[in-house]
């Protein structure tokens, strides 16, 4: 019988023999791999299948290697200091894996942050969001329409941030450095993505 988290692991100690040798990009790898085979299962293929699909779409591990080489270390940075954001970001960060989960996702995206953003009880974000009636309930239901919800299972209890995300909170942490903020704050992100910073 197929035993998706057992194939997962032989893949990634393919990864591993192959020379990848970053936990960071191989972290990384694997949310993309799971990212996959989620959107496969969703098409009603089962467990091996969506394996072998999304293994094959995300790669051989000789290219890969030669891929982030080219990419280099830079890209690869590594999350920023809890105590680098600001408390509204830091609780929108601790709600965004637990709004994955409601949701079965292995992975927290950007759509899990956003709706962290939507139940943070404090912030600019959310009082923007509050004062245009935008609800976290109607934030959930066009993600759930757009993303669907995974098949239940056991989930880690830490659950790897997607790349999307993380780009989307480094964008937020060189923007607060730009403008000589001393933390991070998620509108930030938002103010330059709308052409209005100072």
């Amino acid at each position: 019988m197929f035993n998706l988290e057992e194939a997962i692991s032989k893949w990634r100690n393919q990864m591993l023999a192959t020379g990848i040798k970053s936990t960071e990009i191989l972290d990384e790898l694997e949310s993309h791999l799971r990212e996959e085979i989620e959107w496969q299962l969703r098409s009603g293929i089962d467990e091996a299948l969506a394996f072998e699909v999304a293994a094959r779409q995300i790669g051989q591990a000789d290219l890969l290697k030669k891929e982030f080489a080219r990419a280099g270390k830079k890209r690869w940075s590594l999350f920023p200091p809890r105590e680098s954001f600001a408390a509204s970001a830091k609780e929108t960060l601790d709600i965004a894996p637990n709004e994955a989960r409601r949701f079965h996702h292995d992975f927290v995206g950007t759509e899990h942050v956003l709706q962290g953003l939507t139940q943070s009880s404090s912030g600019i974000v959310f009082n923007v969001m509050q004062k245009l009636g935008v609800s976290g309930e109607a934030v959930r239901m066009e993600i759930q329409r757009i993303v669907h919800p995974g098949p239940a299972h056991h989930q880690a209890a830490k659950i790897p941030f997607t790349p999307r995300a993380l780009r989307a909170i480094k964008l937020a942490a060189d923007e607060a450095r730009s403008m000589n903020q001393p933390r991070i704050f998620f509108w930030v992100c938002s103010l330059k993505a709308r052409g209005w910073r100072q």
